[in-house]
């Protein structure tokens, strides 16, 4: 399971391993006695974070429990075969659950409507379930800065929110945490690890198939955007960690400023 270390992908290894580090110091995402169900889809992202959180457990001074779940969701084609043999190949305790809602999204979502925001509901409320009866107390997701900066724009642009996903959260089942061990890391480091390790990658091709989605809109508008300005996604970053209310204009806040002063 450890990479072949050329300089480059060491530089990469090393990054990716050092964000992860303090994502989990800076939000406790992960305490003794943990048991943490990742969300593994096969995609690039959720095999890094699997990869990592396994190193990460294999060294932490607490002792703590992994569970990589799939989420077979019934598309046609899916290649079924290939987590089973990765999960057996690393070693790691892992769960196949089969839920048809792929059936469930093509009935609902019509015409040019896109499958993402249903498809994500339901795969987000299996997941929960799994975790509750797999006495699981966080669950981590592979969201990672690009998706981070996509939603606060698309949230920005298209909802009228100053909001993006949050770190560590709880979720309203009880008992369960979501954590997002790579929400500092660009989308660009994860591809370039799990490509220089020949991971194979399972597509998503429900909703990669459609065109005209906002987010595509909003990952081409920041890639133009940084072309004139290559530190774009990480002054983003630093802006969504450094809120300053004083400068917004939710009335609360000037109100409550107004009533402690007096």
């Amino acid at each position: 399971m450890e990479p072949e270390m050329t300089e480059t992908i060491t530089k990469t290894f090393n990054k990716i391993n050092k964000e992860i580090g303090k994502a989990i110091a800076d939000f406790n995402m992960i305490e003794k006695g943990d048991k943490v169900m990742i969300a593994v889809s096969g995609g690039k992202d959720s095999l890094n974070l699997l990869h990592f959180l396994q190193l990460f457990q294999q060294k932490a001074p607490i002792h703590f429990e992994i569970l990589a779940v799939n989420l077979d969701q019934g598309q046609p084609g899916f290649p079924d075969h290939i987590l089973p043999a990765l999960f057996k190949d690393w070693n790691v305790p892992h769960h196949i659950e089969k839920r048809d809602t792929y059936s469930i999204v093509i009935d609902k979502i019509k015409g040019a409507n896109t499958y993402c925001s249903l498809c994500s509901r339901l795969r987000r409320g299996v997941l929960y379930d799994l975790a509750a009866k797999m006495n699981c107390n966080k669950v981590a997701l592979g969201h990672h800065l690009d998706d981070l900066i996509e939603t606060f724009l698309m949230n920005a642009f298209y909802s009228g929110q100053l909001a993006s996903m949050a770190p560590h959260y709880k979720t309203d089942k009880e008992g369960i945490n979501i954590i997002r061990p790579l929400y500092a890391i660009e989308e660009k480091y994860l591809a370039e690890f799990a490509e220089a390790n020949n991971w194979p990658i399972v597509p998503c091709n429900l909703c990669g198939s459609q065109d005209g989605m906002k987010r595509q809109y909003i990952k081409s508008l920041v890639t133009d955007l940084q072309q004139n300005n290559p530190q774009i996604k990480s002054s983003i970053l630093n802006a969504l960690r450094n809120p300053d209310t004083e400068f917004l204009l939710k009335p609360e806040l000037w109100k409550g400023e107004i009533a402690s002063s007096v």
